[in-house]
Protein backbone atom coordinates (compact mmCIF):
# COMPACT_ATOMS: atom_id res chain seq x y z
CA UNK A 1 0.00 0.00 0.00
CA UNK A 2 1.90 3.44 -1.29
CA UNK A 3 1.77 6.22 1.13
CA UNK A 4 -0.55 9.40 0.72
CA UNK A 5 1.15 11.86 -1.20
CA UNK A 6 1.74 15.06 0.74
CA UNK A 7 -0.16 18.12 0.13
CA UNK A 8 2.47 20.82 -0.89
CA UNK A 9 4.04 23.02 0.99
CA UNK A 10 3.40 26.66 2.38
CA UNK A 11 5.56 28.96 -0.09
CA UNK A 12 7.03 31.94 1.92
CA UNK A 13 4.74 34.88 0.84
CA UNK A 14 1.29 32.75 1.53
CA UNK A 15 2.42 31.31 5.00
CA UNK A 16 3.47 35.78 5.44
CA UNK A 17 0.15 36.57 4.22
CA UNK A 18 -1.63 34.11 6.36
CA UNK A 19 0.85 35.69 9.48
CA UNK A 20 -0.22 38.89 8.63
CA UNK A 21 -3.94 38.05 8.57
CA UNK A 22 -3.80 36.33 11.97
CA UNK A 23 -2.15 39.59 13.30
CA UNK A 24 -5.21 41.24 12.70
CA UNK A 25 -7.45 38.74 13.96
CA UNK A 26 -5.66 38.61 16.74
CA UNK A 27 -6.25 42.30 17.24
CA UNK A 28 -9.59 41.90 18.30
CA UNK A 29 -8.94 38.59 20.63
CA UNK A 30 -6.15 40.00 22.77
CA UNK A 31 -7.56 43.48 23.14
CA UNK A 32 -11.27 41.85 24.76
CA UNK A 33 -9.63 39.03 26.75
CA UNK A 34 -6.99 42.06 28.13
CA UNK A 35 -9.90 44.33 28.62
CA UNK A 36 -11.74 41.68 30.59
CA UNK A 37 -8.99 41.21 32.45
CA UNK A 38 -8.22 44.77 33.20
CA UNK A 39 -11.61 45.14 34.37
CA UNK A 40 -12.10 42.45 36.23
CA UNK A 41 -8.68 42.69 38.35
CA UNK A 42 -8.58 47.00 38.28
CA UNK A 43 -5.08 46.29 35.95
CA UNK A 44 -3.59 49.22 34.97
CA UNK A 45 -0.44 48.93 33.61
CA UNK A 46 1.84 49.04 36.84
CA UNK A 47 5.01 47.34 37.41
CA UNK A 48 4.39 43.91 40.09
CA UNK A 49 3.14 41.01 40.64
CA UNK A 50 -0.46 41.84 39.02
CA UNK A 51 1.61 42.95 35.73
CA UNK A 52 3.30 39.37 35.24
CA UNK A 53 -0.32 38.12 35.71
CA UNK A 54 -1.37 40.16 33.11
CA UNK A 55 1.56 38.89 30.59
CA UNK A 56 1.17 35.10 31.74
CA UNK A 57 -2.67 35.52 30.87
CA UNK A 58 -2.51 37.06 27.25
CA UNK A 59 0.22 34.54 26.53
CA UNK A 60 -2.00 31.74 27.53
CA UNK A 61 -5.14 33.30 25.47
CA UNK A 62 -2.95 32.71 22.61
CA UNK A 63 -1.65 29.27 23.40
CA UNK A 64 -5.50 28.45 23.86
CA UNK A 65 -6.54 29.91 20.90
CA UNK A 66 -3.26 28.79 18.82
CA UNK A 67 -3.66 25.18 20.15
CA UNK A 68 -7.24 24.93 19.48
CA UNK A 69 -7.27 26.05 15.85
CA UNK A 70 -3.92 24.37 14.87
CA UNK A 71 -5.18 20.78 16.30
CA UNK A 72 -7.37 17.92 14.97
CA UNK A 73 -7.35 19.36 11.47
CA UNK A 74 -8.68 23.06 12.47
CA UNK A 75 -8.17 26.18 10.85
CA UNK A 76 -8.61 29.61 11.70
CA UNK A 77 -10.54 32.39 9.31
CA UNK A 78 -7.02 33.64 8.11
CA UNK A 79 -5.67 29.73 7.51
CA UNK A 80 -8.61 29.08 5.51
CA UNK A 81 -8.64 32.27 3.55
CA UNK A 82 -4.85 31.31 2.26
CA UNK A 83 -5.59 27.59 1.62
CA UNK A 84 -3.17 26.72 4.68
CA UNK A 85 -3.34 23.76 7.39
CA UNK A 86 -0.82 22.64 9.95
CA UNK A 87 -0.04 18.97 9.49
CA UNK A 88 2.75 16.61 10.90
CA UNK A 89 5.55 15.43 9.13
CA UNK A 90 3.54 12.67 7.26
CA UNK A 91 0.82 14.60 6.19
CA UNK A 92 -2.00 14.15 9.54
CA UNK A 93 -3.71 16.29 11.89
CA UNK A 94 -1.59 17.67 14.57
CA UNK A 95 -2.93 16.70 17.83
CA UNK A 96 -3.00 19.06 20.80
CA UNK A 97 0.21 18.48 21.63
CA UNK A 98 2.43 19.05 19.11
CA UNK A 99 -0.15 21.97 18.47
CA UNK A 100 1.16 23.49 22.25
CA UNK A 101 4.84 22.55 20.95
CA UNK A 102 4.53 24.62 17.87
CA UNK A 103 3.25 27.36 19.75
CA UNK A 104 5.68 27.02 22.69
CA UNK A 105 8.51 27.18 20.10
CA UNK A 106 7.27 29.99 18.30
CA UNK A 107 7.05 32.06 22.13
CA UNK A 108 10.43 30.36 23.09
CA UNK A 109 12.01 31.78 19.78
CA UNK A 110 10.44 34.97 20.46
CA UNK A 111 10.98 35.58 23.82
CA UNK A 112 14.83 34.67 23.25
CA UNK A 113 15.84 36.99 20.13
CA UNK A 114 14.10 39.67 22.15
CA UNK A 115 15.75 39.16 25.44
CA UNK A 116 18.92 38.79 23.29
CA UNK A 117 18.05 42.00 21.80
CA UNK A 118 17.27 44.24 25.16
CA UNK A 119 20.31 42.70 27.03
CA UNK A 120 22.95 42.29 24.76
CA UNK A 121 22.55 43.87 21.40
CA UNK A 122 19.67 45.74 19.82
CA UNK A 123 21.14 44.65 16.34
CA UNK A 124 19.91 40.80 17.72
CA UNK A 125 16.53 42.19 17.79
CA UNK A 126 16.82 40.73 13.99
CA UNK A 127 16.65 37.47 15.27
CA UNK A 128 12.52 37.83 15.49
CA UNK A 129 12.60 37.33 11.58
CA UNK A 130 15.25 34.02 11.89
CA UNK A 131 12.07 31.41 12.10
CA UNK A 132 10.64 32.76 8.65
CA UNK A 133 14.02 33.30 7.09
CA UNK A 134 14.36 29.92 7.85
CA UNK A 135 11.19 29.13 5.79
CA UNK A 136 13.30 29.88 2.63
CA UNK A 137 16.35 27.72 3.65
CA UNK A 138 14.29 24.40 4.85
CA UNK A 139 13.48 21.76 1.53
CA UNK A 140 9.71 21.74 3.13
CA UNK A 141 9.61 25.52 3.60
CA UNK A 142 9.24 24.56 7.20
CA UNK A 143 9.61 27.74 10.05
CA UNK A 144 12.58 26.59 12.38
CA UNK A 145 9.34 26.26 15.07
CA UNK A 146 8.06 23.46 12.61
CA UNK A 147 11.50 22.01 12.59
CA UNK A 148 11.46 22.07 16.24
CA UNK A 149 7.89 20.26 16.79
CA UNK A 150 8.10 17.90 14.07
CA UNK A 151 5.07 20.11 12.16
CA UNK A 152 4.56 21.27 8.45
CA UNK A 153 2.24 24.17 7.13
CA UNK A 154 0.75 22.65 3.76
CA UNK A 155 -1.29 24.35 1.06
CA UNK A 156 -4.38 22.25 0.93
CA UNK A 157 -7.71 23.08 -0.83
CA UNK A 158 -9.86 25.57 0.03
CA UNK A 159 -12.87 24.31 2.43
CA UNK A 160 -16.35 24.12 0.74
CA UNK A 161 -17.90 27.07 0.03
CA UNK A 162 -15.37 29.26 -0.42
CA UNK A 163 -12.51 30.09 -2.88
CA UNK A 164 -8.96 29.89 -3.37
CA UNK A 165 -6.75 32.97 -2.83
CA UNK A 166 -4.33 32.39 -5.74
CA UNK A 167 -1.15 34.80 -4.81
Amino acid sequence: MALPELAPAADPWRRFMGFAYEAIILFGVVWFADYAFSALTQFRGHPGALRTAFQWFTLGVLAAYFTYFWSQGRRSLPMKTMSLQLQTRAGGPVNPVQAFARFAAIAALCVGALAAGYFVHPALYALLVAPYVWTFIDKDRRGLHDVISGTRLARVDPSPGMRSVDV
